[in-house]
C-alpha cells in the first residue's frame, strides 16, 4: 500500500512546497476515519482516497489539493465535520472537501432528481475554487475503473451515461484530455460492450500490424522537421475506441471507412516553428480539404492550443498532425493544473477563475430554471459546446458558444441588451436576430426602451443565458397581464356584490390566503387557481369574526369566551392565563395547566405535545384543572383550532363551510396554509360549544370524500 512517505516524495519531484508532517497527518486521519470501511470490490474503502491522490500527484496538483483528496469522502462518509478538518488542515482544505462531498440523501426524490442537486453543488462549489471539480474527475476515474465491482448493472448503466454525458465533457472543458478519454472509454465499454469489444480487437489487430508502421511514419515525420533545421520531438498513436465510434456516428461510415485513426503529435520550441513545420508538411504530403484547423490563434474554450491537420502522410498513409509548442502540450496534458504556480511560491492563484467564465454561466442558470430537467440539459448545452469569437464595436473579443446567434451576442452582453434589441448590426450592416455569427465578425447592438422580447426569439438563440433571459423577461409579461385579468375580476366580483374593498382589506385577504402581496392574489384568480367564491368566503369568515381587517389579523371578538375569564376550576387567585396557540381548549376536554416562574399559568389539553415536551422542564409546575359547570353553558362560545388537508379544487372550500355550519359551528378565521400536489392545508378558528360538537366537526369533515385530514394537531 502507498506509505505518506511514496506520497511526499512524488510531490517533491514537482514542487519544493510540502509539508510532510501536513501530509502524514492527512493520510493517517483518512485511515483513521475509514476504519474497517470496504468498497463492494472488498478491498479496503482507504485504497481509494489513496488511488484519488495519485490520481491528483501524476497531475502534478498543490499540497491542499493532495491532502483534500485523501479527505474527500470523509465528510460524506464517516463522521468527520468540515468543522473538524478546517481545525486540523485549515478552511481551504475543509472548503474543498465540502465542495466535493455529495449533498444528504434526499426523501422521496428520483435518482436524476439526486444526480442534478448534486451536480448543482458540485457547479458551485467549482465556481469558488476549480480544485473542487479536479478532485472529483479524479475521484469519478478511479470509481470508474472499478465500476466493474458494482453488482448491479442498472447502477452500472447510470454511472456509466452520467460520466459520458457530464463528467468527460467537464474533464474535456477544463483540458484534461487524458482524464476524459479515459473516462470514455471505460463508460463506452460498459454501455456498448459488444460495439466496444469489436472496435477494440480491430484496433488490437491494427497495432499489431501498424505498430511499425507507426514507428516509421514517427521517423519519416522527424526526419522531414529536422531537414528546417529545427528540433522537435514526435510520438504517434491509435486513437481511443470511443473517439473513433464517434467518428464512426458523426460521419456514417463503417471502421473499414476510417482512414485517419492515426494521430502523430509534434512538439517545438517556438509557436512560429509550429507554422514552419505546417508550411513544411504541406509542402511535402498531399492535404486533406476542411480537416486545418488552427487552435493556436484561436484556443479552445478550455484553453487548448495547436494546429491540426490531416495529410496522405509517409507511407501514403492519412494521418492526422497535431503541432505544438512545449508550454501547450503541458496544457493539453494537464488542462488547468498546467496554470498552478504552486511551484515556485505555493499559490494556486494563477488557476484564474475569469478563465473558465462558463462554470459561472452555469450558476447562473441554476436560479433561473424551471426544472430539474431543464437544468441538466441546459448544463449539457453549456458544457459541451465549441467556441466562435467576435468584436464589439469598441474592439473586445467576445466568445460564444460555435452557432451562436447576434441575438445571443446581445444577451451575453446583459439581458436587458438582449431583451430591447431593436437592431443589430454585423460587419456595419443589418442583420436578423437568428443571423450566426462567424469568427471574426464585428456585431453591434442597436437599443430601444419600447422593444420587448417576443415568443419567437427563443427559437432565434443558442446559449441557456439567452434562453432563460428571454423565458424570464416572457414570464413577467404574462404574470403582469394575468394579473391585470385578476385584479379585473376581482373588483368586478366584489361590485357585483355590492361590496367595497378598501387597501385594509386588500392586505388582510391576500395575508390570510398567504399570498405576498395582493398583486400576486390577483395572478391567481387570472389563473384560476383560486375562485372568487373562496376568496368572497374568506372575506365573509374575517368579517363575521369582527375582525379588523389589516395586516396584523388582530381579533377583538366579545362573542368568544375571553381566555382570562375561563370558567375552569384550580386556577389560583391573583394568576394570570397565558395565550398559547398550540391545543386550544374547549369544555370537554381533559386539561391541565402548566404554570411557569413568572406566575403565569398556560392551559393545556393533557395530551399537547407542547405540554408533554414543557411539564418536567425546569422553571415550570404543573398544576391539575378542571371544568366548571357554567362552562357548558349553551350562550358560551369557545374558539378551536382544526386543521385541513383537502383535495386543492374550486368550491372545496366552500364545502368545508357548510359541513362546519351544519354541525352549528361558526368559522371565525380561516388561514390558507401550503399547498402539495393535488392538495391545500388550511387552518380554521371555529367557535364551538364544547369538546362533543368539535368531535362531531371534524368526523364530519373526515367523512368528506375531498377531505384527506382533519386533526386538531
Amino acid at each position: 500500500m502507498i506509505t505518506p512517505q511514496n506520497i511526499i516524495s512524488e510531490i517533491k519531484k514537482y514542487s519544493d512546497n510540502v509539508c510532510n508532517d501536513s501530509i502524514e497527518k492527512a493520510y493517517l486521519f483518512a485511515l483513521e476515519k475509514h476504519g474497517v470501511q470496504t468498497r463492494e470490490s472488498g478491498d479496503p474503502f482507504f485504497l481509494h482516497p489513496l488511488e484519488v491522490a495519485e490520481i491528483l500527484i501524476s497531475l502534478k496538483m498543490d499540497q491542499d489539493t493532495i491532502i483534500a483528496g485523501l479527505l474527500h469522502d470523509t465528510i460524506e462518509d464517516t463522521n468527520t465535520t468540515a468543522k473538524e478538518i478546517s481545525e486540523m488542515f485549515g478552511q481551504t482544505v475543509a472548503d474543498i472537501v465540502n465542495g466535493v462531498t455529495k449533498l444528504s440523501k434526499f426523501e422521496n426524490t428520483s435518482l436524476a432528481e439526486k444526480q442534478t442537486e448534486n451536480f448543482k453543488k458540485l457547479l458551485l462549489s467549482a465556481a469558488a475554487d476549480i480544485r473542487v471539480l479536479i478532485i472529483k474527475l479524479a475521484d469519478r476515474l478511479h470509481n470508474m475503473r472499478t465500476l466493474k465491482f458494482k453488482k448491479k448493472k442498472l447502477k452500472r448503466q447510470f454511472i456509466a451515461k452520467e460520466t459520458l454525458e457530464i463528467y468527460a465533457p467537464l474533464a474535456e472543458r477544463i483540458g484534461m484530455v487524458g482524464i476524459k478519454d479515459e473516462l470514455q472509454d471505460i463508460a463506452f465499454m460498459e454501455l456498448y460492450p459488444d460495439i466496444y469489444k469489436s472496435i477494440k480487437s480491430r484496433l488490437n489487430y491494427l497495432y499489431d500490424a501498424s505498430e511499425q508502421i507507426v514507428s516509421e511514419i514517427s521517423n519519416e515525420l522527424l526526419k522531414l522537421v529536422k531537414s528546417f533545421d529545427i528540433s522537435c520531438s514526435i510520438s504517434g498513436r491509435l486513437k481511443s475506441p470511443y473517439s473513433i465510434w464517434e467518428k464512426m456516428n458523426v460521419r456514417n461510415i463503417s471502421f473499414e471507412q476510417l482512414s485517419d485513426i492515426m494521430a502523430f503529435r509534434i512538439i517545438v520550441d517556438a509557436i512560429p516553428l509550429c507554422y514552419q513545420v505546417l508550411g513544411g508538411i504541406h509542402r511535402n504530403y498531399l492535404v486533406v480539404p476542411g480537416r486545418f484547423r488552427d487552435y493556436i490563434s484561436t484556443p479552445k474554450n478550455n484553453s487548448y492550443q495547436s494546429l491540426h491537420t490531416c495529410v496522405i502522410g509517409p507511407l501514403n498513409k492519412r494521418i492526422e498532425v497535431q503541432i505544438r509548442t512545449k508550454e501547450m502540450h503541458l496544457v493539453a496534458e494537464y488542462g488547468i493544473a498546467a496554470h498552478c504556480d504552486y511551484k515556485t511560491n505555493g499559490s494556486v492563484k494563477s488557476m484564474n477563475q475569469n478563465n473558465y467564465q462558463w462554470i459561472k454561466n452555469l450558476v447562473q442558470i441554476l436560479e433561473n430554471t424551471s426544472t430539474m430537467e431543464e437544468f441538466l440539459a441546459n448544463s449539457k448545452t453549456e458544457i459541451l459546446s465549441d467556441t466562435v469569437f467576435c468584436i464589439t464595436p469598441k474592439g473586445t473579443i467576445v466568445s460564444l458558444p460555435k452557432s451562436a446567434t447576434v441575438l445571443d451576442f446581445a444577451y451575453s452582453i446583459h439581458s436587458d441588451v438582449g431583451n430591447h434589441a431593436a437592431t443589430i448590426k454585423v460587419n456595419g450592416s443589418p442583420a436578423p436576430l437568428k443571423t450566426v455569427i462567424e469568427n471574426g465578425d464585428q456585431v453591434e447592438v442597436i437599443v430601444d426602451s419600447k422593444q420587448i422580447p417576443e415568443p419567437s426569439w427563443e427559437n432565434y438563440v443558442l446559449t441557456t443565458k439567452a434562453k432563460t433571459a428571454i423565458r424570464k423577461a416572457l414570464n413577467a409579461l404574462e404574470k403582469e397581464r394575468l394579473e391585470v385579468i385578476g385584479k379585473s375580476n376581482f373588483d368586478e366580483f366584489f361590485k357585483g356584490q355590492g361590496i367595497e374593498i378598501t387597501s385594509d382589506d386588500l392586505a388582510a385577504l391576500s395575508k390570510t390566503l398567504k399570498f405576498n402581496t395582493p398583486s400576486n392574489m390577483f395572478y391567481s384568480i387570472g389563473t384560476s387557481q383560486i375562485t372568487m367564491r373562496e376568496i368572497l368566503l374568506t372575506f365573509n369568515s374575517l368579517k363575521n369574526a369582527n375582525l379588523k381587517l389589516c395586516p396584523e389579523d388582530k381579533c377583538n371578538d366579545k362573542k368568544t369566551q375571553d381566555k382570562n375569564e375561563l370558567p375552569i376550576f384550580g386556577i389560583p387567585k391573583n394568576i394570570t392565563i397565558a395565550t398559547t396557540d398550540c391545543c386550544s381548549p374547549v369544555p370537554g376536554d381533559k386539561i391541565v395547566g402548566l404554570m411557569s416562574e413568572g406566575g403565569k399559568i398556560e392551559i393545556h389539553i393533557e395530551q399537547c405535545p407542547i405540554f408533554k415536551r414543557n411539564e418536567n422542564s425546569l422553571g415550570f409546575r404543573t398544576v391539575d384543572l378542571s371544568w366548571s359547570k357554567t362552562a357548558f353553558e349553551r350562550d358560551l362560545k369557545y374558539l378551536a383550532r382544526v386543521y385541513i388537508t383537502a383535495v386543492y379544487e374550486s368550491g372545496n372550500l366552500s364545502k368545508i363551510a357548510n359541513i362546519i355550519e351544519n354541525k352549528q359551528g361558526n368559522i371565525v378565521n380561516l388561514k390558507i396554509g401550503e399547498k402539495f400536489e393535488n392538495f391545500i392545508r388550511c387552518q380554521l378558528e371555529i367557535e364551538v360549544t364544547d369538546a362533543a360538537q368539535l368531535t362531531i366537526i371534524i368526523a364530519s369533515l373526515r367523512s368528506a370524500d375531498f377531505v384527506r385530514e382533519a386533526t386538531r394537531e
